[in-house]
């Protein structure tokens, strides 16, 4: 696959084998040195400005005031920036990750999703939670949930299992709606374009922050219309907006919603490799926090319509300790859907093969033999799946197009 050979092909290009440190006092060390943020997408959409806007104030929190830079490294749904973090760039305490949201829950959508080690992963915060939203050219004939039932709409997606193509498989399943993923796009500002120039109908997962800073000014001028929103909660500034876990008919929608943009929980999050020194990781989400609470970046955020809401390192960590394949591995019968949401194994079990993996993982399963298929289950979920039921829910149902 390309995604992966690109991975290979920046692991031989940037080298690998990990540096460990040698501690020394946190003040002495950082006094006279870079610290290097690794943004995991392109200059001037919103991880970048959030990046570049964290970096302008970090460094005074810090002991010793280190400079702080900003690096960009795309690529794989910000795979390669969480690689160069992790597990090729020295575990000294000089390099911090921003990685995309949906990033650390790939391993829940999509089981051939490149390999993140969440519970190692140093998790210094997040910026904000994340709110996102569904919308349309305004000469689309669709002005609500409804309509995306009666009228098919072609909209623009990045890549498999980012949070566009996941945004686009749960409406289709929990609301009927018609809609085409079409997939390739480079980056937000590349589909909007895309939009704009009339080749898509739609995007489904606008951020809030780029809607507010970029393009107020076309939705007020009617150029496309809001369907829905995504999020911890409905954003009462746009009240007016469906939230759509609230159109759920039943828990089991609900449930199947909250899966599939859970990670909008933890939003805008940064990360240090897993061999950092425990007492630079401490100092480091200490400065975070510092820098996030600094009236001076508070004004910058504000300046570019930036939204700041911190969640602290430990909080983060406890959140995306749920995002893992299987949380307990001596706990095999607790799948990672169970635990994420806090449901018994026999509901998990039923909803598994009744709704999310004719969703977000049809895919994966669709390309696999049904012997292959049902394998793949047992040794993810742990459970023993009625193999008729499995093929007729999945080999010969859904498949989604991101």
């Amino acid at each position: 696959m390309p995604m992966r050979l690109a991975l290979v092909l920046a692991a031989g290009l940037l080298g690998v084998g990990v540096t460990r440190a040698v501690p020394q006092p946190t003040a002495e060390f950082y006094k006279g040195r870079t610290i290097t943020i690794v943004v995991g997408s392109t200059p001037g959409g919103t991880y970048d400005l959030y990046g570049r806007t964290l970096a302008r104030h970090l460094g005074k929190h810090v002991p010793g005031e280190p400079t702080v830079i900003v690096q960009n490294l795309a690529g794989a749904g910000s795979y390669l920036a969480a690689q160069r973090v992790s597990s090729i760039a020295p575990q000294d305490g000089l390099t911090v990750g921003s990685i995309g949201a949906a990033l650390p829950y790939q391993p829940i959508y999509d089981p051939k999703a490149p390999p993140l080690d969440v519970k190692r992963i140093n998790w210094l915060g997040s910026i904000a939670p994340y709110h996102m939203f569904m919308l349309v050219r305004s000469d689309v004939p669709v002005r609500s949930v409804t309509d995306l039932k009666e009228h098919e709409t072609i909209q623009a997606t990045i890549a498999p299992g980012q949070a566009n193509s996941l945004i686009v498989a749960v409406v289709n399943e929990v609301f009927g709606a018609k809609i085409k993923g079409i997939a390739g796009h480079k980056s937000m500002n590349d589909a909007m374009l895309a939009l704009q120039r009339g080749e898509v109908n739609g995007y489904p997962s606008m951020p809030a922050e780029a809607l507010q800073r970029t393009y107020l000014r076309p939705l007020k001028d009617g150029e496309f219309r809001l369907l829905l929103q995504f999020g911890p909660h409905q954003l009462p500034e746009f009240e007016e907006v469906p939230w759509a876990p609230a159109l759920a008919q039943t828990d089991d929608d609900k449930l199947l919603i909250e899966l599939a943009t859970g990670f909008l929980n933890t939003g805008y999050v940064y990360m240090m490799g897993p061999d950092v020194p425990p007492e630079r990781v401490a100092v480091m989400r200490k400065a975070m926090m510092g820098a996030l609470a600094d009236p001076a970046l508070l004004a910058d955020a504000k300046q570019q319509t930036l939204t700041v809401a911190p969640i602290n390192g430990e909080k983060v960590t406890e959140l995306l300790a749920r995002a893992t394949p299987c949380p307990d591995r001596d706990r095999p019968n607790e799948a990672s859907i169970c635990s994420l949401q806090q449901v018994t194994t026999a509901a998990c079990q039923e909803h598994v093969i009744s709704r999310v993996l004719t969703t977000a993982m049809a895919r994966s399963c669709a390309a696999a033999s049904q012997r292959g298929c049902r394998t793949w289950l047992v040794a993810t979920f742990g459970h023993r799946f009625d193999p008729a039921r499995v093929s007729s829910q999945l080999m010969t149902g859904v498949t989604v197009t991101p």
